[in-house]
């Protein structure tokens, strides 16, 4: 089982710099927080699946980021029209509170906007690896220690998870099966298992600070790098395109008022 984000493959999106693709999700990411209508978040929701599979990120990956998305998902469609009802019809009265035609599509606004932001983000994290990822931010004058524990916390929070997944099929093979026991005994029997996790990511951390100490991480001088990034002219021309469409909607936005509403 893979726990690594990043998809090899030879796409245009593949070749671009880092910083291209750093300007062509925070595009995406501002657009998003900017945007409230509907149909508009569903387009870009479409646009960043469109991307990716284009990218040939195939469609297991994005099933499962569709599966880690979904409780976020769940709770904000849920609990958005409850607390935070907007104007518009009362739909549903609960004790104190009513649920609104406006909450429940403010809800779906924010559960959209949320999973536009993640698909953007993974954008970046699918097409490009980490070293490339170390070198776009150090070029933008980001230190290198900064950039490397960027690139570090991206890496091994996905393998993190993967021992998490690894030790609990391996209780699962010895018998446990803590989904028969009440809450508090499921929750109580989870505990070995965190125990575990917490100590192999532990041994995993000082691995890795040996093998950057015998990389001479941190060491005084001039850092090389094996394999550098290159600023093209289709980045300037990809740069350039994405700053005249940005510049457009903020027009529409700001001025227009496109998107200011759910629909």
């Amino acid at each position: 089982m893979r726990f690594d984000l990043f998809v090899p493959g030879a796409s245009w999106l593949h070749r671009l710099d880092p910083r291209s693709k750093f300007l062509l999700v925070g595009v995406l990411l501002l657009m998003a927080l900017l945007l409230k209508h509907l149909a508009l978040l569903a387009g870009l929701l479409a646009l960043t699946h469109l991307l990716l599979v284009r990218a040939g990120v195939p469609w297991s990956a994005l099933r499962w980021l569709w599966a880690r998305m979904a409780p976020l998902t769940f709770f904000i469609l849920l609990l958005q029209p409850l607390f935070a009802s907007g104007a518009g019809a009362p739909l549903l009265h609960i004790g104190p509170l009513v649920v609104t035609s406006g909450g429940v599509l403010d809800g779906i606004s924010f559960a959209l906007r949320a999973n536009v932001m993640a698909f953007a983000a993974s954008l970046l994290l699918f097409v490009t690896e980490a070293q490339a990822l170390v070198l776009g931010l150090v070029r933008l004058g980001l230190p290198f220690e900064y950039g490397m524990t960027f690139s570090l916390a991206l890496r091994y929070l996905p393998t993190t998870y993967g021992l998490w997944v690894n030790i609990v099929e391996a209780q699962q093979a010895r018998g446990w099966t803590p989904e028969r026991q009440s809450l508090l005994a499921r929750l109580s029997a989870y505990r070995p298992v965190l125990v575990a996790v917490i100590i192999a990511a532990l041994r995993l951390s000082q691995d890795l600070g040996l093998a950057l100490a015998c990389r001479g991480f941190g060491a005084p001088g001039t850092r090389s790098v094996w394999q550098d990034i290159r600023f093209t002219r289709t980045d300037a021309w990809i740069c350039g395109a994405v700053s005249v469409a940005f510049g457009l909607f903020l027009a529409g936005r700001l001025l227009l008022g496109w998107g200011a509403t759910t629909w």
